[in-house]
């Protein structure tokens, strides 16, 4: 009898929940939208609507009417975006229930902000003067498309980039069969070196505004006499310093004495000398001789390129503002759709709270995948030295303005997630995320998890990361950044977590910058830095994998594994309170480098009313929060702070590492409980880079406490 209750009580249970599963399944009301639909449908799933537009009209009124959340659901194809769509309370949206607008099963709903270019308008070339500027193995082959009856209105405008200039749209560019394209540039790898320079040009890093450009000679190479229209032509590359890139137009070249003359000056003016000061040239219609190469007449508004042997599909990207902003909203979803084509951002956000943007892939974007926050205005496409104000969807000048601001709220809510997104093949970085007030250390609560972001610097080469962090309180977990020539994150800030994640093959260009990177700010403090794997950092250059520069403070470095990660596994440029313990260092010329930069060349940072004096109070250092959340730091200038201090490094695994330190070891300082070895300690397997340690390693005797580090859950993991 007891048995037979039980069975009954169990049915019943049963039952019930079956009973209830329908009934959660059917709580959102669902609005259907198709690229085949009709305006006049009622967003039914056999009468779809036709627009995301109209499904966010019909939803913001039906949302007055139920407590139910909302979805709108796009069935696969292309969805042209003219001007950016628009989540923003009190004008598209008037509600608190939650939104999701997300992809009808397995289906491809893709955002396009561009054309797909029909095969009829793509035809051989018909203007004898360009034929004749073609490399002739080439003239039969390239392809132009006259962009008047391509419906494009704006071919956009090519722009200085790189070292301290602002973030801006990209111009027109071509897509063949869904991969970018590049404007015909000489050599079509690497670069070629600056021989002598004949002018550096003005320095508008050292105060001189008369915006003249360089000279320089090269040598060895006659390629630059076949230009027709040099005055056409720029050239990119790193001009001075390894860690600065820049692209400038070019203002003529002499071919008998082979010296180029740009039009614009390099921010530290043009040197020679070093193996990065160097140049590529482009927008030359000439070397046209790759596939996907292009070049834009602007004058007469004709495409010329060359296109595969297959090609499919050509698009070209033309929207310059966001593919979708998202404005003081809560309790929205954005999920597994596609953002394409565009010149410039896929998505922006302002003031949100529990924003989800989940398994979304944003590829072949002149910019960025996501923006959080307010941007700030640039006078110019110039050097932004002089930024301007803050401005919503847009970057601009947002570097510098942090640089000299570094309290600004860029107003970017909190509560708000980036999880199992894909991002390549964009211009300028990946996601830029802040939230959380620097003034009183309250939390932004942001994050990015189970990302993969690489290839994310088509456009512009350094300062571009493929995370740039900011704010109080966020979070960067279990992503993959890869394949760029330089940072793959960047932060500001404080109280930071940075885990699980997979960095490689970062920095390949650079010099003299790290996979991670921060510095210049003492105030920024309580950073963690664990259960990372950093390896296959850096090129031919001065790398690091985890970059702490000048002066930087407050940083934890623990259980984190570097393999070949740079030149040096972490720098520490002067600063304090970086302690680096139970990490494992493997085959890298240097585990950490130290040094008294405050002491001698950086020490004007120190000065009264100088950078760090004035950063420190802008914060309000001595008082709370800072001053009971970091005690040491109100004792900041008391405490010798040209001396590193507290940079400990502890409790490591060192294996077949050239050197330990470089600098002077006491100052890190490199204590006894560290275990050297040349040989393998206990790897689950060091061929295949398995890193995790096997129950009968030797280190659990050599450093009795030592943690294992959980290499397996380093990374992304792709969500089908």
């Amino acid at each position: 009898m007891i048995v037979t209750g039980i069975k009954r009580r169990l049915a019943g249970l049963l039952l019930l929940n079956i009973g209830i599963l329908p009934i959660y399944a059917q709580q959102a009301y669902k609005i259907y939208v198709s690229p085949t639909g009709k305006k006049t449908g009622s967003g039914e799933i056999k009468a779809p609507l036709a627009t995301i537009e109209q499904a966010l009209k019909l939803a913001n009124i039906r949302s007055g009417k139920t407590k139910k959340p909302i979805e709108i659901i796009l069935r696969g194809g292309v969805y042209p975006i003219s001007s950016t769509l628009e989540i923003v309370q009190h004008k598209t949206w008037n509600s608190s229930v939650p939104l999701t607008i997300k992809a009808w099963n397995n289906e491809k709903p893709i955002l396009h902000g561009g054309k797909i270019i029909p095969q009829k308008l793509i035809k051989p070339v018909s203007d004898p003067s360009y034929l004749e500027r073609f490399l002739p193995e080439f003239r039969d082959r390239i392809r132009q498309v006259n962009l008047k009856e391509a419906g494009i209105k704006n071919t956009g405008k090519l722009r200085m980039t790189g070292f301290t200039r602002p973030f801006a749209p990209a111009a027109l560019e071509i897509f063949t069969n869904d991969e970018p394209g590049r404007i015909a540039r000489w050599p079509n790898k690497g670069t070629v070196p600056i021989h002598m320079v004949l002018d550096t040009g003005s320095i508008p890093r050292w105060g001189d505004s008369t915006n003249r450009g360089g000279t320089f000679t090269y040598k060895d190479i006659n390629r630059p006499s076949r230009w027709k229209e040099p005055h056409n032509a720029w050239i990119a590359g790193f001009f001075m310093w390894g860690y600065a890139d820049d692209a400038v137009p070019l203002k003529g070249i002499d071919t008998v004495k082979k010296a180029i003359t740009t039009l614009k000056p390099h921010s530290y003016g043009f040197g020679s000398g070093k193996p990065w000061r160097a140049w590529q040239a482009y927008n030359l219609p000439e070397e046209i001789d790759e596939p996907g190469e292009y070049y834009v007449d602007t004058d007469s508004r004709m495409l010329y390129f060359l296109p595969p042997d297959n090609l499919s599909k050509l698009e070209l990207s033309e929207l310059e503002t966001p593919l979708l902003a998202i404005d003081d909203v809560r309790n929205v979803t954005i999920k597994n759709l596609n953002f394409t084509c565009s010149r410039g951002i896929g998505i922006t956000m302002e003031r949100t709270e529990k924003v989800l943007i989940d398994g979304c892939k944003f590829t072949n974007l002149g910019m960025v995948a996501i923006f959080m926050g307010k941007g700030v205005e640039a006078e110019s496409d110039s050097l932004s030295v002089f930024a301007v104000q803050p401005k919503s969807r847009t970057i601009g000048s947002l570097v510098q303005y942090v640089y000299d601001h570094t309290t600004f709220d860029r107003e970017a809510g909190k509560n708000n997630g980036i999880v199992n997104c894909e991002v390549y093949n964009t211009g300028s970085g990946g996601f830029l995320i802040s939230g959380g007030n620097r003034l009183t250390l309250e939390p932004g609560n942001n994050y990015i998890k189970n990302c993969s972001i690489h290839d994310f610097n088509r456009i512009e080469r350094s300062y571009r990361p493929g995370i740039w962090i900011t704010g109080v309180g966020n979070r960067i977990s279990n992503c993959d950044i890869y394949n760029a020539p330089s940072s793959g994150v960047m932060l500001h800030g404080n109280n930071h977590l940075i885990e699980y994640n997979n960095f490689h093959h970062l920095v390949m260009d650079s010099d003299d910058m790290g996979a991670l990177y921060f510095g210049r700010n003492p105030s920024e403090q309580g950073q963690i830095v664990r259960y990372n794997y950093f390896h296959h950092i850096g090129g031919d250059h001065k790398t690091m994998a985890v970059y702490h520069d000048d002066g930087a403070c407050g940083m934890e470095v623990y259980d984190n594994v570097f393999y070949k990660a740079g030149t040096v596994a972490g720098f520490v440029g002067g600063g304090r309170d970086n302690p680096y313990h139970n990490n494992i260092f493997i085959e890298t010329k240097y585990a950490g480098h130290i040094d008294d930069r405050l002491k001698h060349w950086a020490k004007a940072m120190l000065a009264k009313d100088g950078t760090f004096q004035k950063r420190l109070e802008a914060v309000n250092y001595k008082k709370p929060p800072y001053a009971t959340r970091y005690p040491w730091l109100s004792k900041y200038f008391e405490d010798n702070p040209e001396i590193p201090k507290r940079d400990t490094f502890s409790r490591n695994v060192l294996v077949k590492m050239l050197n330990r330190v470089e600098g002077k070891q006491e100052w890190l300082p490199f204590t006894d409980s560290n275990y050297e070895t040349n040989e393998d300690p206990g790897f689950e397997n060091y061929a295949a880079e398995n890193f995790k340690l096997r129950p009968d390693a030797i280190i659990w005797r050599k450093i009795p406490g030592f943690r294992n580090i959980p290499f397996e859950k380093i990374g992304y993991k792709k969500v089908k």
